[in-house]
């Protein structure tokens, strides 16, 4: 996520189709994309997973902060969970969010932060279900792993088993030192501001906002 933190331009909306049929696209084919929205539309025909597609990879290399792209289910991203929970994860890590048309409740959420955050649950409902689909009969001890209060699972911090959140926790702590405001860093971020102050609170904790102070001092 640092990589494109700063850089902003306007959000725009992107289309996103797949045919592994391998079959030629027509117009008709985007007219629900366009109608959505979607300024420019990426399209594959290869039956591949997403990650191993040459338009799906070209449209992360295209997407910034906050872009929305559009498409017309999650079939658009794979076959199975593994594949679409794969493909989820890496529009998360480019902070991309998607409005998927067969899905109504993506169509009323407008904030495009909460549009991010929905578009990652949704990655980890799937990154969960392929866990379950190779292993059936294994028991998933969610509270296994225990940080902060309550034996609760920490979501956002330094060893948190999601890349991205893991992501987010360094962003915020570098934010903080830079003194920027909490709600600048809420809204850069995608979560929102009691968030920020969880992962504060944490961090004060555990040393590592003591230590990023420093660092800033002697640079």
């Amino acid at each position: 996520m640092n990589s494109h933190l700063e850089r902003r331009r306007t959000i725009i909306i992107i289309g996103y189709s797949w045919n592994k049929s391998n079959q030629k696209y027509t117009d008709d084919d985007f007219a629900d994309l366009r109608a959505a929205g979607a300024r420019k539309i990426f399209a594959d025909s290869v039956d591949t997973p997403a990650l191993e597609r040459p338009e799906f990879k070209e449209m992360l290399a295209y997407v910034h902060t906050g872009d929305e792209i559009v498409i017309m289910s999650l079939l658009e991203l794979g076959d199975d969970n593994v594949d679409v929970s794969a493909a989820l994860n890496a529009v998360c890590s480019r902070s991309a969010s998607l409005n998927i048309l067969n899905l109504p409740s993506f169509a009323s959420v407008h904030d495009a932060s909460e549009r991010w955050q929905l578009t990652c649950l949704l990655r980890d409902v799937t990154e969960f279900a392929s866990l379950r689909d190779s292993h059936p009969h294994a028991g998933f001890g969610l509270t296994s792993e225990h940080h902060g209060e309550r034996g609760r699972k920490r979501e956002y911090a330094p060893d948190s088993p999601n890349p991205v959140k893991r992501g987010i926790y360094h962003d915020v702590l570098r934010m903080l030192t830079e003194s920027l405001p909490v709600t600048q860093i809420a809204r850069t971020v995608g979560i929102n501001r009691k968030q920020i102050y969880r992962i504060k609170e944490y961090a004060q904790e555990n040393g590592d906002l003591v230590s990023s102070f420093s660092i800033r001092k002697r640079a």
